[in-house]
């Protein structure tokens, strides 16, 4: 009889009533084994932090041997560029720029820096020097550049005497460009095997001095470029 309440349900039979107890000890069971969201955002968060960190973190640390020849190079290459700059501007009236002069390599037939500096493999030890198991390969490139900063050496010496007896006193070589070059050569402490050569400057003509000049400040430039690469390569490697 309808009485206005609800109509009376029929009961689940035992066999459903047990299926669906199941179903719900299945879910409660896969929840209890389920990390809490909170510990799994902790965890991401970890994760994140950690995979941050290795990416920045140095593979290696330099030596501070190398670190020396490094800042040696990059002091140089800043002091020839200002030379260079000073010679262009004092030196206007001769050809002295990058399109005007006969580029020349005072190094040709006696070292291939660039060659010799492929980097193949570099290590490096408490000096600029290769330690014993560094290929033979790098051990040339040191050496070559080390020869390289030996004939720049001699060039430039040769050529600030001449400059110094110049009655116009127009421009001498930079003191400190000289030292620098002194420095870095002391620092990869290379006993030179070649003989001294012999500088290229036979005739004291001041126009053709200064013109040289010119020619030599912008090939060591590039050559100094090379090598304050190579030692940036050794640095962080």
């Amino acid at each position: 009889m309808w009485l206005g309440g609800s109509a009376s349900q029929t009961p689940p039979s035992p066999a459903v009533a047990s299926g669906r107890h199941a179903a719900s000890a299945s879910a409660q069971r896969r929840l209890s084994m389920r990390p809490p969201r909170g510990l799994l955002l902790v965890a991401t968060l970890v994760l994140l932090d950690h995979l941050s960190l290795a990416r920045n973190l140095p593979t290696t640390t330099p030596g501070p041997g190398t670190f020396q020849c490094l800042q040696h190079s990059q002091t140089l290459l800043r002091a020839v560029s200002s030379m260079l700059q000073k010679a262009r501007q004092t030196l206007e009236f001769y050809p002295c720029t990058s399109e005007e002069i006969d580029h020349e390599d005072i190094t040709k037939d006696k070292t291939n820096t660039v060659r010799a500096c492929l980097p193949l493999e570099l290590t490096k030890n408490e000096s600029c020097l290769v330690s014993r198991e560094t290929s033979f390969v790098m051990t040339q490139c040191l050496s070559s550049i080390y020869e390289d900063l030996k004939m720049y050496q001699l060039e430039f010496r040769a050529m600030n005497e001449k400059l110094l007896m110049d009655p116009k006193r127009q421009i001498f070589l930079d003191q400190n460009m000289l030292a620098l070059i002194d420095k870095l050569m002391q620092a990869l402490n290379f006993n030179s095997e070649t003989a001294p050569q012999k500088s290229s400057l036979e005739e004291l003509d001041f126009y053709k001095t200064k013109i040289k000049l010119c020619i030599l400040l912008h090939a060591f430039r590039i050559r100094v470029v090379t090598i304050d690469r190579v030692m940036s390569y050794l640095n962080s490697s």
